[in-house]
């Protein structure tokens, strides 16, 4: 059987991913609010139009500009449903660049029942598209309880390789919670998928996924509970057979690391870091 050439299947998924993206959009209240909390979070933004729909150009003498369709993504917190999530991108430029785009990360939370900002973290050029470009940004609240008092979320970002011949996607988390009354980050660039690969953009090459999963662990260090980070790698090699390509798979690796926090943040070893 001949295997999908990567960018056949990288092309379908994101099709998929931009349906299912326009269906949930439409189905959840929270977008209904966005531009409302905008303009609690950047008051004196004004409103422009852009290529790619409305945009929001903050005030000041470096201004940002936010897409209010595609750069933004919200929802009402789970663990605390009165509090609705909010992660912003905040372009350098009006629009994306032929070498590529900057992005300012905010993260926001808001009151869910009023346009009202509770609280903020800021991180200046924290998202960067060039050869390698980010893709969809998701707010990840499953229940990361730290400890009693603390829970935190999720934000997980999503990087897309332009190589046919050295396809490449992966995804990173960051986890964010509130200490002594602000929002920061407690977890920075965990790798929790990649899929990458060489081939000869016909059939022959190696390609390898790697899956992660992020589990809150019962002991604790400085107060914090541990994470246990589960890995499941996948290695394959597709070749030429006859008139057919095959590709089978020639490695398959399971381990497990536990994140300890350091009173500050958890430590990532480098070899779990994403982009």
């Amino acid at each position: 059987m001949m295997p999908l050439a990567p960018r056949t299947v990288l092309s379908f998924a994101l099709c998929l991913a931009a349906l299912a993206s326009a269906d949930a959009l439409a189905a959840d209240p929270c977008r209904e609010r966005v531009y409302d909390l905008l303009m609690q979070a950047y008051p004196r933004a004004q409103s422009e139009t852009g290529d790619d729909g409305e945009l929001l150009r903050t005030a000041g003498a470096n201004p940002r500009w936010i897409n209010v369709g595609y750069g933004v993504v919200c929802k009402v917190w789970p663990a605390d449903p009165g509090k609705t999530l909010l992660a912003v991108q905040l372009g350098h430029e009006a629009a994306e660049s032929p070498d590529g785009a900057t992005y300012d990360l905010e993260m926001l939370v808001a009151d869910s029942a009023q346009p009202r900002i509770l609280q903020r973290y800021r991180q200046d050029g924290a998202l960067v598209s060039d050869a390698i470009r980010v893709g969809a940004l998701t707010l990840d609240t499953a229940r990361y309880r730290l400890n009693e008092n603390t829970t935190a979320f999720g934000l997980r970002i999503e990087y897309l390789g332009s190589s046919r011949a050295n396809p490449y996607s992966g995804v990173v988390l960051n986890l964010y919670a509130s200490q002594d009354g602000k929002l920061r980050p407690v977890l920075r660039g965990l790798e929790v998928s990649l899929s990458r690969g060489e081939w000869d953009t016909n059939c022959a090459g190696e390609f390898s996924t790697v899956r992660r999963t992020v589990a809150v662990d019962a002991k604790r260090d400085r107060g914090y509970a541990g994470l246990l980070v589960n890995s499941a790698q996948e290695d394959s090699r597709a070749a030429p057979q006859g008139r057919d390509c095959s590709e089978k798979t020639v490695a398959k690796n399971k381990s497990s690391v536990r994140l300890a926090y350091d009173g500050r943040e958890y430590v990532v070893p480098k070899s779990l870091r994403g982009l």
